[in-house]
């Protein structure tokens, strides 16, 4: 991560402070736990690494037949999906990241990963009836609520923000 990327990650602890969170989720790549370090030392939270979290591509339609993503060992010592990923791996490790934040028992979560992950997480656990191009920055924040009246809310590193509200049919 860049003198700036560390700066930005520095910028966002008092942001993420305020939110109370209660559970980090994290990517296992280098530049989403060195994003969330400062926050996690600072609020004396584990950071609990899933693999699914990590990056993917971009996926426009849902078309992608589903097959199971394949992990390989990395010199950081966390799994990484494959490197030649198909859609439909990246498809199912979505489903698995929706999974496992939804097993965590806290109501709290805070999940660092990626664009593409974010879009797909999003149009997922807001069950969206068409793909949704959800604007992300780097160290943006996308506060999601889910329930009767699902909302998302985003703060970008510029400190701009919208609002966007989806009622469940």
């Amino acid at each position: 991560m860049t003198e700036y990327g560390h700066r930005q990650a520095q910028a966002i602890v008092d942001d993420l402070m305020e939110l109370e969170i209660e559970t980090i989720l994290c990517s296992p790549y280098s530049r989403a736990l060195d994003t969330v370090g400062p926050f996690a030392q600072a609020a004396s939270l584990p950071v609990v690494v899933h693999p699914c979290l990590a990056e993917g591509q971009l996926i426009l339609d849902n078309s992608a037949a589903l097959e199971e993503p394949v992990y390989t060992p990395h010199a950081s010592g966390y799994l990484h999906p494959a490197i030649n990923e198909q859609a439909g791996a990246f498809l199912r490790r979505v489903m698995q990241a929706q999974e496992v934040i939804f097993s965590q028992s806290a109501s709290k979560i805070l999940v660092v990963t990626h664009g593409h992950m974010i879009r797909e997480l999003l149009n997922g656990l807001l069950a969206l009836p068409a793909k949704t191009r959800f604007p992300h920055d780097n160290c943006g924040l996308s506060l999601v609520s889910v329930g009767e009246v699902n909302t998302v809310g985003f703060l970008n590193r510029a400190m701009c923000s919208n609002q966007a509200v989806h009622r469940r049919p």
